[in-house]
């Protein structure tokens, strides 16, 4: 204890300088010879300046969060529309008709069914008919502002023999 480097006054004060200079942190400590005397700190300006830069870049971080999860919610009802779409192509393939209506979750569904006029011609001699076939789904965004995606089908029909 009477040994100069040894006594608790000296040694934590050296102990906390060496670990965090291992961590390469700056070490402003008090001075072991004027426990009331304080080292190199850091100047108001350089705490405010800190503390602004933390506040931009949480400001940053926040907008793109929010960027996020408007395009996440986006991109779900689009994936929605999507499935709402082929589901009901799918039906219109069985029974082709026009029609609209509404699905559970509000989104809306207008289909639209017409003869294919673009190779009538070739298709006479094979006595069949082409439809297309048009579905759009229709839905309200963000603001109200309406979304909405189509798909288009062909779907060839037996013409009946008279």
């Amino acid at each position: 204890m009477g040994k100069r480097g040894f006594t608790p006054h000296h040694t934590m004060p050296r102990l906390i300088k060496f670990l965090l200079q291992g961590w390469g942190l700056n070490t402003r400590l008090r001075s072991p010879r004027n426990p009331h005397k304080w080292g190199a700190g850091f100047t108001l300006i350089e705490v405010m300046v800190a503390m602004a830069i933390m506040a931009i870049s949480l400001v940053v971080v926040m907008q793109l969060f929010s960027a996020s999860l408007k395009i996440s919610r986006l991109s779900g009802d689009y994936t929605k529309a999507i499935v709402h779409a082929k589901g009901k192509m799918e039906e219109l393939s069985i029974k082709p008709q026009q029609g609209t209506g509404v699905f559970e979750d509000g989104f809306k569904w207008e289909s639209e069914v017409q003869p294919y006029e673009d190779i009538k011609e070739e298709l006479k001699a094979l006595d069949v008919n082409l439809l297309k076939i048009k579905v759009k789904i229709i839905w309200s965004g963000k603001s109200n502002k309406q979304e909405s995606i189509e798909l288009a089908s062909l779907r060839i029909i037996q013409e009946d023999k008279k």
